[in-house]
């Protein structure tokens, strides 16, 4: 059970820190311009991919470190991230323990 949790953990810390890239390049102006809706359009296309391309590589990153149901812990974990971290949207650099913290919790009630 400790390894579950530990390595889910794991996962979603190291997705954690995508976002917070992500944020950081979206909201640097480097992919968008600051004219109109240029990096506001960019980042509201850019979250329901992430979350997608999140829940996608955390399930085939658990799965193969051998975690049972890791579908079960990855899709719910990610997208409850990816709206927790909406909501905090000044603060990207707690994406790191709210992501971690949420697939701990996952993988603790999914076991």
């Amino acid at each position: 059970m400790g390894r579950r949790v530990a390595l889910a953990a794991g996962v979603g810390a190291l997705l954690g820190l995508a976002w917070w890239g992500v944020f950081a390049l979206i909201s640097s102006g480097a992919v968008c311009s600051f004219e109109d809706w240029g990096c506001l359009g960019t980042f509201v296309m850019t979250v329901p991919v992430f979350a997608v391309v999140a829940a996608a590589l955390g399930w085939v990153a658990l799965r193969s470190l051998g975690v049972s149901r890791a579908g079960l812990v990855a899709v719910p974990a990610t997208l409850m991230s990816v709206v927790a971290m909406v909501l905090l949207l000044g603060l990207p650099f707690l994406a790191f323990l709210v992501f971690a913290a949420l697939y701990a919790l996952i993988a603790v009630l999914t076991r």
